[in-house]
């Protein structure tokens, strides 16, 4: 595999209006023969907005751009350069080279597109042979430059074609052609994967554990990007790289201040470091869509007061946690202004833990200032160290398992060599390199202007969709009929500081203007009541599309469509959508998403209006269901299965359960530590649910949706009036009533149509 390892791809743009029969097309035809003769792939345009189109779409390694205009129309012409913007904002260092009839002075006159030109030329005065050459080594020079370090060193160290001795034993794929299975597995993956899945002995490269080599240049570089004081590639997800920083931050019974909106790696953490958690819990709208933690709950006297009620002794004025934890943004897409949040938090703990696993885009784009961790400029801060956490692999380009963290050293920091301690307990000593590659390649794709750039495309579309639903929504609504609501403000500021209804919004604006996806306190749209002031914001890439069934208030409607049918339906159309409550259906918007996955999207939510409204057979729609339990669904139509669930939401308002239940804190008896141990021993036993009370937990309770920890291990399951009870008998009769709807609820065991959780036994405490 060569630096060269695909073929070097020129675009040369040619617009339509240039006479065919002039020297300026004749010699731009003889310059592309010369480049076909050098091997170079030709991609041709003849609009600027094909080759606009070329750029966003698709690698080229230079751009011959030919002007066959007259002097004045050179001067006043801005299209060259808007498409020579386009080029640098998504492909920054690729060389251009334009060919002019003559070098006119008209065309040195033109700032703004000299500026964006890397070499001109003479049609009457320059040979082809001569410009192609000249592109060919620009080109070279460009390729030679683009990779980041960890990507270039593997490629050039993989050029050397060795003969190892060494792991792993497959040696380059070959092992793996030795049997029929083997062989596909081989053809299938193709042969680069298994030759750069090389050993650590490959001193050439430096060390992923020690941080030296091209490994070193790769963090180096990735911290520049991101804006942190040092970054540590991942490869064993965002999982590993929480538990890495919990490890280096805190020894057993010292004190974790925890979001309760956390990661089950966050509960791993306190088992691993058997600190004493103190929760602060965010708050619920009536959707169970997760809000933020108010700025009570996170000041020194919340803090504090939430210690004591959990029997902590905690006195942040004599020594400060070494530890806290908030997830930003939350899995429904709202954002902490996290400079504020660092300054209220900073008050209890010295080190602050952002974990951004679904925000690593955050950074390269202003519509997002102020609410992300690694902002401004590393040399700036000031105040508690603050640690970044990343999955490079969800919403930005790289394979799964890659993550980063990313540090800014402030109060009480960890030097390198302490940090790394925990580092390398939760990295492998056989690194994938193909994972360390995407990790590099990931950042460097965020760098300069090419991050805002592919974050601008990912916001364009998702606004986009907010706009033509909210559009549909009101078509239908008209005409007192139903549809699909995006969640989103319902009025906002136009560029000029007009008041607009969002669908009327021009995109730019939605796009710039951050003050257009604040939650302000007394704002209906969202369902917070008492949410603070300047405090967070939705994630425009994060939609949330509302069915029918909830008034404003909360208060259930005569009617609704339940979420769990939509969901079902677009499934059978291979559209997954990210989260689904009861009347919420969540769609993530990423780098991967296209104007065809975006309009199928709408076209199918379409589809299922049509179906639903008709009443449409099940057996028809939803044939694998309808087999699975024809007992409960043969002969229904789609409209009368939806009416059966929405029934049963009203009766039993599971949601609100759930709500009860996530707003409250169980007692917690032991430590998570002290939980996992019991475990260890095997003084524990699976408990049905009508005998959980005064049950102590062994593990954590997670209901999916939304993904969170209702119960944590060492908490009390409470008595008869338990929230978390009664919300997995909730859980108990859906199940019951809607075969193939079920609930995944990490933790819990489903035996005979009970769930079970893994209790302490009572003797063991």
């Amino acid at each position: 595999m060569s630096n060269n390892f695909s073929k070097m791809r020129t675009l040369v743009v040619e617009p339509q209006n240039i006479d065919p029969s002039s020297y300026a097309a004749r010699t731009t035809q003889a310059l592309i023969a010369e480049l076909n003769e050098r091997t170079i792939e030709i991609v041709s345009a003849t609009s600027y907005e094909d080759a606009k189109a070329v750029i966003m779409a698709s690698q080229i390694d230079s751009l011959v751009l030919t002007l066959d205009k007259s002097e004045e129309q050179i001067l006043n012409s801005d299209e060259e350069v808007e498409l020579l913007n386009t080029l640098k904002e998504r492909q920054t260092e690729v060389p251009v080279f334009l060919l002019a009839e003559r070098a006119r002075t008209s065309i040195l006159a033109n700032r703004k597109l000299m500026e964006r030109v890397d070499e001109c030329y003479s049609v009457l005065e320059d040979t082809a042979d001569f410009v192609a050459g000249r592109i060919v080594a620009a080109m070279k020079r460009y390729r030679a430059q683009v990779l980041p370090p960890f990507m270039k060193a593997m490629m050039h160290y993989n050029d050397i074609h060795e003969y190892s001795w060494s792991a792993p034993g497959h040696q380059g794929g070959i092992g793996f052609t030795k049997t029929p299975a083997g062989n596909q597995f081989f053809e299938f993956f193709g042969e680069n994967l298994f030759r750069t899945d090389m050993g650590i002995e490959r001193a050439a490269l430096g060390s992923l554990l020690d941080h030296s080599g091209a490994f070193k240049e790769s963090e180096v570089e990735a911290a520049k990007i991101f804006g942190a004081h040092e970054s540590y590639s991942g490869i064993v997800g965002t999982s590993g790289s929480n538990r890495t920083i919990m490890q280096a931050c805190m020894k057993d019974d010292d004190i974790a201040i925890c979001d309760r909106n956390c990661h089950k790696s966050i509960e791993q953490g306190l088992i691993l470091t058997g600190a004493r958690p103190v929760y602060m819990v965010p708050s619920r709208n009536c959707y169970g869509i997760i809000g933020p933690i108010s700025k009570v709950q996170m000041s020194k006297e919340g803090i504090a007061l939430k210690a004591k009620n959990a029997g902590i002794p905690f006195n942040a004025d004599e020594k400060k946690a070494g530890y806290a934890v908030v997830t930003n943004c939350t899995y429904d897409g709202l954002c902490y202004h996290s400079e504020v949040t660092e300054s209220i938090l900073g008050e209890s703990s010295s080190r602050i833990h952002m974990d951004e696993a679904w925000f690593g885009y955050a950074r390269f784009n202003p519509i997002y200032k102020g609410h992300y961790a690694m902002r401004g400029d590393a040399k700036d801060h000031k105040g508690p160290t603050v640690f970044a956490t990343h999955s490079t692999h969800k919403l930005l380009n790289a394979l799964s398992q890659a993550s980063y963290i990313h540090v800014r050293n402030g109060e009480n920091a960890i030097n390198f060599d302490r940090f790394n301690q925990a580092y390398m307990m939760h990295t492998s000593t056989s690194p994938l390199y193909a994972i360390c590659a995407s990790n590099d390649v990931a950042a460097n794709m965020m760098k300069g202007e090419s991050g805002l750039s592919l974050t601008n495309e990912v916001n364009r579309e998702a606004i986009i969709f907010r706009q033509n639903m909210r559009k549909l929504f009101n078509d239908y609504t008209s005409e007192n009929d139903w549809f699909f609501k995006p969640w989103n403000a319902e009025t906002v500021t136009e560029m000029n500081g007009d008041k607009v209804r969002f669908e009327d919004a021009s995109v730019e604006s939605l796009m710039t203007i951050q003050e257009n996806w604040k939650l302000n306190p007394g704002d209906k749209w969202h369902g917070f009541d008492e949410i603070d002031n300047d405090w967070c914001m939705l994630d425009p890439i994060k939609v949330s599309l509302l069915t029918p069934g909830l008034d404003e208030n909360g208060n259930f409607l005569e009617t609704g469509v339940p979420a769990a049918l939509v969901t079902a339906y677009l499934g059978r159309f291979g559209i997954v959508p990210t989260r689904t409550t009861d009347f919420q259906v969540m769609f993530l918007f990423s780098m991967g998403i296209t104007k065809g996955k975006r309009d199928t999207l709408i076209n199918t939510l379409l589809s299922f209006k049509r179906h639903y409204d008709a009443n449409a057979d099940l057996e028809t729609l939803l044939p694998e269901l309808v087999a699975s339990s024809p007992e409960t669904y043969k002969g229904l139509g789609l409209r009368d299965l939806g009416d059966r669930m929405f029934q049963y939401l009203v009766r039993h308002n599971p949601a609100q359960v759930l709500n009860e239940a996530y707003s409250s804190l169980p007692k917690m008896e032991v430590k998570p530590r002290t939980a996992y141990q019991f475990v260890v021993s095997d003084e524990v036993e699976l408990v049905p649910s009508d005998e959980l009370e005064g049950r102590v937990a062994a593990n954590s309770v997670i209901p999916y949706p939304p993904g969170i920890p209702m119960l944590m291990g060492g908490e009390n399951f409470g008595d008869e009036t338990s929230p978390q009870i009664q919300y997995l008998k909730a859980l108990e009769a859906w199940d019951r009533e809607f075969p193939g709807f079920e609930h995944e609820t990490e933790g819990a065991e489903i035996e005979h149509g009970k769930y079970h959780v893994l209790c302490i036994k009572a003797d063991a405490l």
